[in-house]
């Protein structure tokens, strides 16, 4: 499953050197979510999730992989995992300009650079 996590500019530093983070909210698309938007084929329903953790981020998210098996609980629009989550499964880095409401995507390989030239948000 595609999750999200909601991040200032020092988490993404931190997580990115210290290669694991113990998130406490996972935005994804929940089962919940999934019924409540059955308009939304699975890439708008990942975009529309996305989006929401953008809006409650301090300006970044951190698009991952999840397995069902790190999954201890599905809420409405987010999920309990039963740890932390490792930098490998880091899929992409999104930046949010909220006054365009749009998100940058960062491929896993450009993240490193981006941090080096990023100032704080």
């Amino acid at each position: 499953m595609r999750a999200y996590l909601a991040l200032t500019i020092e988490q993404v530093r931190d997580f990115y050197a210290q290669k694991s983070f113990t998130p406490e909210i996972v935005y994804a698309p929940t089962i919940k979510f999934i019924t409540e938007n059955p308009e939304l084929d699975e890439e708008e329903a990942e975009y529309e999730i996305s989006m929401i953790a953008a809006r409650n981020s301090g300006g970044f998210v951190i698009a991952l992989e999840i397995q069902d098996k790190e999954i201890s609980a599905h809420k409405e629009e987010t999920i309990v995992l039963t740890g932390e989550v490792i930098w490998e499964n880091v899929e992409a880095l999104f930046v949010y300009e909220s006054q365009d409401d749009e998100l940058t995507w960062y491929a896993t390989q450009e993240i490193g650079d981006f941090l080096s030239t990023a100032g704080a948000k």
